[in-house]
């Protein structure tokens, strides 16, 4: 949809351009009129009429405010050129005369809503058609008063009325265009000053070409049409191929110009009797003159538009297509430089990976390794503090470097599981409140069905199974619009306790447990099931799929594969889905002493008086995990289930310190904390806001409405106890430990090993040096099939390959390569 310009307002004030234009129009319809008469048959009748044209030109530019110049020029000329006896008929022509230019104007302004009415093809009909409106009203007006007065017979009334309407339609038709086109073709420079010398001093090459050009056709077209109509030829129609070769090579002016030309040597020559129009009756030459004129105006007027347009667009598309390949070539650019840079950083990657996994395991093992040693080994109070500051610190830092490996260890199908005691209920907690509030945000129904035989603590891998569980819970609500979705955790009784309790592999009872998310959302079909454990592989709609990558599943499977089992699923389109999983965790029931377990021993107090501790949480397992880590050091844990009841009890017991959950039902942790702050005797009670969200917005909040610091879901008991010791200002009571279990890992010993000929590992040392790790891989892999005595050695090259220990591997065959040549 083309946007139409806005039209031009003209202040109805008087200015310089108006009062000089308004003495030119004076002398020009003056020549213009006497023109007419030139042109006109017997000195009564002419086919055009200069004036009607020169009138509406000067309305669309100036505006309604010259319509008073032109009706004194108009009243001017017919009284002392026409009418001189009669100056009420002049009066009545002149208003005749002037109310075309007013009415045809207004119409243009109306339903052609551009400053040129001209600029558009499509206008070109709405402009012909306009035109041949008013008049119809201003030839009747003026042949009847023209009758009245006696000056024509009322018995030529519809000829003179026919004539009359022609010439005005005729003079509009021909003349407007030639000033509309001149006048917006020097408008862009300015001024006709600027438009003059833009023309006449600055011609270039080209322009002085064209110049020469368009003279030789104006001189062929007056030719053609000196021999038409004045030397008795029939040879209009040749002015038609001229008139197109204006409109395809010159502008709308150049062609609109040879039209007027044209039309008044074909117009003064008819009416002194030559050429094809011309006949006895002045009616039919009236007639077929201005058919021809009006034919050549209108067509030549859609041919130049036309093709204007055309240029036009032909503009714009080199310039979009100029400015597109600019874009294409940039964006290439940009494209080759950033593959350039990916396969660098791929190959600087892969040279980091080697490098630097080696360089910051290898001494990292050694102190983790060392530190396990000696903790194992009785010492003093102080010396156990001072190595487990060693091992906690190492552990620390042994997380973070597998964090940053843990692409390339997804990208080379190799992942590790790293379990640890932990409380169950509060983990399994955490993990559905994080869903919970993904399903309470699309309105559906979030259910919770634990097993009442769930044991308190479990020894597994924390992190990846609330990745898999949280996945599968997002996917389900994900992909669920109505309806409800269901977790559900229960034990399995199908394993045989005569059989874990001989196990060596089991020191700790195991327990099956069932993980199962069922919903009822868009389901999946036999071949969408065949795909959905695939990397990067995504089903259901589009704007479900915009919402993950499709590694989810498949990297949830993988950890699943880990633990030994395998992920299941039912579904049915349009019905839902069900997925589930069997795995065999140890039962952990030392978990409240591992997580009191600091690195200056297990707390088993702190110095001073009893302190009281109130845990405000509507879900029992929150409550119930802070309680057994705090109880069993000393403190007084007191329970509310929400944020009312919370209120009660402080106002009863006055405790040092409250654990607020932030979502509770009845009166949630922010409307009791604001409520604590308002109270003159708790108003500095101490209070750590709890909640599963973890958002930065979130601790934000909390501590905006008063509470003095945030603890995150799943509480940590490392984290609860730093909390408390600095809010609190308390100092631990540790246990110290005497006698601790030395632990003993059988390793394959080296003497035991069987080491290949120092030929067979040149190879394996060359890719040692360079610390290729798939390179060690594959010899390692060909001296196990090179002999099957070297299968231990292998063996152990291979498992030190997977931890990345390179230096170990190095020192294995230094050793090794030395004991060989001292045989030798």
């Amino acid at each position: 949809m083309q946007q139409s310009i806005p039209r031009r307002k003209f202040p109805p004030v008087l200015n310089w351009t108006v009062f000089l234009v308004a003495l030119a129009l004076g002398p020009i319809h003056y020549g213009l009129v006497k023109l007419g008469g030139i042109l006109s048959y017997q000195g009564a009748y002419t086919a055009l009429w200069p004036s009607s044209g020169v009138f509406l030109i000067a309305v669309l530019l100036l505006g309604y405010r010259i319509w008073p110049a032109l009706l004194l020029i108009d009243w001017l000329c017919n009284y002392l050129l026409f009418y001189p006896d009669n100056p009420l008929l002049s009066a009545v022509i002149a208003t005749a005369d002037l109310s075309d230019a007013l009415v045809t104007a207004f119409l243009l302004r109306q339903f052609i809503r551009r400053q040129n009415p001209l600029e558009r093809s499509h206008d070109i009909f709405r402009f012909v058609v306009l035109l041949m409106v008013n008049p119809v009203l201003s030839s009747t007006i003026a042949t009847g008063a023209l009758c009245f007065y006696g000056i024509t017979p009322w018995a030529d009334f519809l000829f003179t009325w026919r004539t009359w309407y022609m010439a005005v339609f005729a003079g509009m038709l021909i003349v407007t265009p030639v000033g509309l086109s001149w006048f917006y073709s020097f408008k862009p420079w300015g001024s006709f000053k600027a438009a003059y010398a833009a023309t006449f001093t600055n011609v270039s090459r080209s322009q002085k070409q064209k110049l020469i050009e368009f003279t030789f056709l104006l001189l062929l077209s007056v030719s053609v049409s000196r021999v038409a109509f004045w030397g008795g030829y029939p040879i209009e129609y040749m002015m038609i191929p001229l008139l197109i070769w204006a409109a395809f090579r010159f502008e709308q002016r150049e062609s609109t110009l040879l039209v007027l030309i044209v039309s008044i040597i074909s117009t003064f020559g008819t009416a002194r009797g030559f050429g094809s129009f011309a006949r006895e009756s002045v009616t039919q030459s009236l007639s077929l003159l201005q058919s021809f004129i009006c034919v050549l105006s209108v067509t030549t007027l859609i041919l130049c538009t036309v093709l204007a347009e055309n240029r036009r667009a032909n503009i714009k598309l080199r310039q979009a297509n100029d400015e597109l390949e600019l874009r294409v070539e940039e964006r290439t650019t940009e494209l080759r430089e950033a593959k350039l840079l990916a396969d660098r950083a791929n190959q600087a990657k892969s040279d980091f990976l080697a490098n630097m996994s080696h360089e910051l395991r290898t001494p990292l093992n050694g102190i983790l390794g060392y530190a396990q040693i000696l903790r194992a080994k009785n010492s003093n109070n102080a010396e156990q503090k001072a190595i487990e500051t060693i091992y906690q610190c190492g552990s620390y830092l042994l997380v973070l470097i597998n964090d940053i490996l843990d692409l390339s260890k997804i990208e080379a199908r190799k992942m590790e599981l790293f379990p640890k005691d932990f409380h169950f209920p509060s983990f399994l907690e955490g993990v559905i409140e994080i869903c919970r509030i993904k399903a309470e945000q699309k309105g559906i129904t979030f259910s919770y069905q634990p097993d009442i035989h769930l044991p308190d603590g479990i020894h597994a891998d924390e992190k990846r199974l609330r990745q898999v569980l949280i996945n599968l819970l997002s996917n389900a609500i994900k992909f669920t619009d109505q309806g409800e979705v269901s977790f559900t955790v229960k034990v399995e009784h199908g394993i045989n306790e005569a059989t874990w309790q001989e196990a060596e592999d089991y020191p700790r009872k195991p327990l099956k447990i069932r993980f199962q998310v069922k919903d009822t959302g868009v389901g999946m079909s036999p071949e969408q099931l065949e795909r959905i454990f695939l990397p990067f592989e995504q089903v259901g709609s589009s704007a479900k799929q915009s919402e993950g990558t499709g590694l989810g599943l498949a990297i949830s499977k993988k950890i699943v594969t880990l633990m030994e089992s395998t992920i299941e699923v039912q579904s049915e389109p349009g019905k839902g889905s069900t997925f589930w999983f069997e795995v065999v965790l140890p039962e952990a029931q030392e978990w409240r002493n591992t997580s009191r377990t600091t690195q200056f021993g297990e707390i088993t107090g702190f110095e001073g008086k009893a302190q009281k501790i109130l845990v405000v949480d509507d879900r029992w397992e929150n409550r119930s995990v802070i309680r057994h880590l705090l109880e069993p050091i000393g403190f007084e844990v007191f329970e509310a289930t929400h944020g009312q009841e919370g209120l009660a009890i402080a106002t009863q017991i006055h405790p040092d310190l409250i654990i607020a959950d932030l979502a509770m039902p009845i009166m949630d942790g922010f409307a009791m904390v604001r409520h604590l702050r308002q109270c003159t005797e708790l108003q500095n009670t101490i209070i750590i806001a709890s909640s599963a969200s973890v958002f930065d917005f979130n601790r934000q909040e909390a501590i905006n409405a008063g509470c003095n610091h945030f603890l995150p879901k799943p509480v940590q008991a490392d984290e609860l106890l730093g909390q408390l010791q600095q809010l609190l200002h308390l100092q631990w009571i540790y246990q110290p430990v005497d006698q601790i279990s030395e632990i003993v890992t059988e390793q394959p010993s080296e003497a035991e090993l069987i080491i290949p000929l120092a030929a067979e590992l040149e190879d394996l040392y060359e890719a040692v040096q360079r610390c290729r790790v798939v390179t060690i891989q594959a010899e390692a892999q060909r001296l196990k099939q090179m002999n099957p005595k070297y299968s231990a050695f292998a063996s152990k090259v291979l498992a030190l390959a997977d931890e990345f220990e390179i230096d170990a591997i190095a020192q294995l065959m230094q050793t090794n390569l030395a004991h060989d040549s001292l045989e030798q």
